[in-house]
């Protein structure tokens, strides 16, 4: 059901019951005035007779008891009965102030011109009196005020009624919008898993049907993205091992050559300084050459990696092995620190090669640079085995000197890396300088902790 469909009959039911309301107390109240009415004209027939027995010869002050009964005992509406002597004395109780004749009710009457009717009446004893009909607004503005008090009220209880009603009834049906928000920041946050359920308001389904197409789309996306960077780096893997293979055999091979041939020139010419001098430096150039070479190799095919293995062995020794080979090659007096406790964890041989060249890139940020000392990396999964975290924290100039130093390629690369292991990246500065690359990475189907902030 459409929504402004669903909100119209909550309102139009909510309506009606005020509507029927409504009428029902204002037949009450109109019950009640013809009650009034009957009862009123009901009194007439006493006060005629009352009247009548004014020519008769009881006494004067019975009469006047009489008529002053029926005035103040409310019954007659519309007018009052007033007894005056011959001099235009009152005989009867003069009309009392009400206490409710309040604004509203001289507000209602102050136009009114009110003029009063004479009738002469002669006693038996010859007494002449004046009987005056005084005319008597406060019954018909008390039940005009009555009315006009009930008319607002009723128009008040409806509108609060409609108005409760229409905010019962607009949050009722946008409560599906709650969740709605809660997965658009699921989305919002790469949790492209999430799906939204069906609701009772036709619009609400909509945008619900919208934002899972565009989930499943996403998801569909980075799937292929993710297949697409696995492609590529397995192509830059196999290209690596392949250039690999071709220095160890070609490169490696004829080195080798080279240092036997000039150690042979070194036994050859003994007691020539210069012949000797030019083999010595030759064997000397082709062992540096050939050291160079086995550090290019072990970054190229890195050991422990080389094949299918799927254990901690593996990838600590790679580590290990990777860490050795910069302190030796850039800088022996960095400090740095390796911290691998996988416990019974299996790591996948792509994330192994991932791990191992996020730390490569991240070490090479940290000391060409960053400028930095010391470096502090960590690789630890969680007891039950389910997610792998990687942890490289350094004391150089910090992110944008990392971001810059190596024109945006290096993190863009240890990005493709996280994003194709369906892992999560957070880069903070460190204190009190320097760079935080934290990576989590998931090794079963269970969604992954959030990355403390």
């Amino acid at each position: 059901m459409q929504l402004v469909s669903r909100l119209l009959l909550r309102l139009m039911l909510v309506g009606m019951v005020a509507i029927s309301l409504s009428l029902v107390l204002t037949l009450l109240a109109a019950q009640r005035d013809i009650a009034d009415e009957v009862d009123s004209s009901q009194r007439i027939g006493p006060l005629i007779a009352a009247i009548s027995q004014l020519n008769s010869s009881g006494p004067l002050g019975a009469h006047v008891a009489a008529i002053d009964a029926l005035n103040e005992g409310g019954t007659l509406r519309h007018f009052r009965v007033a007894l005056l002597d011959a001099e235009g004395r009152r005989l009867t109780q003069p009309p009392a102030v009400a206490a409710d004749a309040g604004f509203l009710s001289r507000w209602l009457v102050r136009d009114l011109d009110l003029q009063t009717t004479t009738l002469p009446v002669l006693r038996p004893d010859g007494q002449r009196l004046s009987l005056v009909l005084e005319p008597n607004p406060r019954s018909e503005s008390g039940e005009a005020i009555t009315g006009a008090l009930l008319q607002f009220v009723l128009f008040g209880a409806v509108a609060v009624a409609l108005i409760i009603a229409l905010w019962f009834s607009v949050r009722q049906a946008l409560a599906p919008l709650a969740g709605i928000l809660a997965a658009i920041d699921r989305l919002e946050k790469g949790d492209y898993a999430v799906r939204i359920g069906r609701s009772h308001t036709r619009e609400l389904d909509q945008i619900g049907g919208a934002l899972n197409h565009l989930a499943q789309v996403l998801t569909a996306q980075i799937a292929a993205q993710r297949e697409l960077l696995h492609r590529l780096q397995d192509v830059q893997e196999d290209e690596r091992r392949k250039l690999a293979h071709e220095l160890h055999d070609e490169f490696g091979q004829l080195l080798t050559a080279i240092q036997v041939d000039a150690s042979y020139l070194l036994r050859q010419s003994a007691g020539q300084p210069s012949l000797e001098a030019c083999a010595q430096a030759m064997y000397e150039n082709s062992s540096a050459i050939l050291a160079q070479l086995r550090g290019l190799l072990a970054q190229l095919r890195p050991y422990g990696l080389q094949g299918g293995e799927e254990h901690e062995i593996a990838l600590a020794q790679a580590l290990h092995d990777l860490v050795s080979q910069r302190r030796a090659r850039d800088d022996a007096a960095l400090d740095c620190r390796l911290d691998v406790a996988l416990g019974d964890a299996a790591v996948p041989q792509r994330l192994a090669v991932a791990v191992y060249r996020i730390v490569q890139e991240a070490l090479t940020n940290a000391m060409r640079h960053a400028q930095a000392s010391r470096v502090q990396i960590s690789v630890t999964a969680d007891e039950a085995g389910s997610w792998l975290e990687l942890s490289v924290t350094d004391n150089g100039r910090g992110l944008d000197a990392a971001r810059v130093g190596n024109g945006g390629i290096g993190l863009a690369g240890i990005r493709e890396r996280v994003l194709a292991n369906r892992g999560e990246l957070r880069l903070d500065s460190a204190q009190p300088s320097g760079l935080a690359l934290v990576a989590r990475f998931p090794l079963s189907e269970a969604p992954l902790p959030a990355l403390a902030a």
